[in-house]
């Protein structure tokens, strides 16, 4: 019971700091998507860059919490929610494989922001890819992400902890599975 209350009280926290045009609200009986509503946050207060895509984007998908270990070779997973307008219209999987100069670990919330329909579907599809990437994290400082919508799509990362330098290849891939209809 105080557990429930708890929630309670965190979701009544992130709707009330949450800035006026965020429609999407978390269920708070479900621990994962309470935690998608954090992440979201986190990128609101953190990455001011992130608001222009949230105020144009047509839909997004948040993984609040990815994964990734790395020594030569390595890989990263995740999952999270995919919002298009106000609705939680599916979960989605994310998958890394690395090679390449590289090691640590870390662990990243990500957000794919969508510009339009057509780049939703696209995503939705399973066939959205991303090769290729560079970087240095460190503790809790790490912002990385595409600076303009590429094919449509944008993406964030905001390093929550750990430590990893790389120079490597990867293959990623997105997966999408709509939620049930209640």
């Amino acid at each position: 019971m105080k557990g429930l209350q708890t929630i309670r009280l965190l979701l009544a926290v992130l709707l009330i700091w949450q800035p006026a045009d965020a429609t999407w609200e978390a269920d708070g009986a479900d621990k994962s998507q309470v935690k998608a509503a954090q992440a979201i946050s986190n990128f609101r207060e953190n990455v001011p860059r992130t608001e222009q895509y949230f105020e144009q984007a047509y839909g997004y998908a948040i993984l609040p919490s990815v994964t990734r270990i790395g020594f030569g070779f390595g890989g990263a997973y995740g999952k999270g929610f995919v919002i298009e307008g106000d609705n939680a219209i599916g979960t989605t999987k994310f998958f890394q494989f690395t090679s390449g100069l590289q090691a640590g670990a870390k662990n990243f919330s990500m957000i794919v922001f969508f510009k339009d329909k057509e780049a939703l579907d696209y995503y939705k599809s399973g066939k959205i890819q991303f090769l290729g990437q560079a970087g240095l994290a460190f503790a809790t400082v790490g912002v990385a992400g595409t600076p303009a919508y590429n094919d449509g799509v944008a993406m964030v990362t905001v390093t929550r902890l750990g430590l990893m330098g790389e120079f490597s290849y990867s293959g990623a891939r997105f997966s999408y599975k709509p939620l049930s209809k209640e």
